[in-house]
């Protein structure tokens, strides 16, 4: 592969994250809230700035977006400028395009969390559920609710592939819930009595959270989605996932 010039994407980054359109710019304490969202270490802006000026750098904008950015390794600053053609897109496709061609090879950025299919244990599913926290703490709601969705799609994929290894092509979130659903009522049925409606509340649980993601993620419309919405989806994962984990 080719080194990434990541002077230039992040003069394109520079350019759009500066721009006079309201919904694009960022400032200081918005940037620094993103880069925490891939480095919890980072500072806030008012820490960053004391900081700085202890070490007497510069507090210009343009100088320490770079500095934050290029202190990750590489890793982070991939998922970094994920956030970044994410949060650009819907307001200046161009500039997301051309950052996007920079840093991934023209390919779509893949998405922000890669869930493995087979390591869901309480230990993974109280990270991811960590994540989900972090993103709400850094204001970042429509993330959120993103990484639940992520998180109970794992979640029935790792289950189907090990108990229903016949509906393993299936991808969209309601199909697999269906399956897993059904798969776990036969088998507490031939245990003898349930609380079927816990398990019944499966879809009802799970589509909350798919209505919520397809009409709120950080690909669709910024930060429209709100605090509540994303606690809540983040608590049913929380119940969901504890369910499930019982069966996996």
């Amino acid at each position: 592969m080719s080194p990434i010039n990541w002077i230039a994407a992040y003069n394109y980054l520079f350019s759009a994250l500066n721009s006079e359109n309201k919904a694009l710019y960022v400032g200081g304490a918005t940037f620094c809230r993103m880069v925490q969202q891939v480095d919890p270490g980072s500072p806030s802006y008012q820490q960053l700035l004391q900081l700085r000026q202890g070490q007497g750098k510069s507090n210009s904008r343009k100088d320490f977006y770079w500095d934050l950015i290029q202190a990750q390794p590489e890793p982070q600053r991939f998922a970094l400028y994920r956030l970044f053609v994410d949060h650009i897109e819907p307001h200046d496709k161009a500039h997301a395009d051309m950052i996007r061609d920079i840093v991934f090879g023209g390919g779509r950025a893949v998405p922000t969390t890669v869930v493995p299919v087979d390591l869901w244990n309480s230990e993974k599913l109280n990270n991811s559920l960590s994540g989900i926290d972090h993103a709400i703490d850094s204001h970042h709601y429509n993330r959120a609710t993103t990484l639940s969705y992520t998180c109970l799609e794992g979640l029935y994929k790792t289950y189907v592939r090990k108990h229903v290894p016949d509906q393993v092509g299936l991808t969209d979130l309601m199909p697999l819930c269906k399956v897993v659903k059904d798969d776990i009522s036969r088998k507490l049925q031939a245990q003898g009595s349930f609380p079927v409606e816990i398990v019944n509340a499966l879809p009802t649980l799970t589509n909350a959270i798919a209505n919520s993601r397809n009409g709120f993620s950080e690909s669709h419309f910024a930060d429209d989605s709100q605090r509540w919405l994303a606690l809540f989806a983040r608590d049913l994962t929380n119940s969901v996932g504890r369910l499930m984990l019982n069966f996996i």
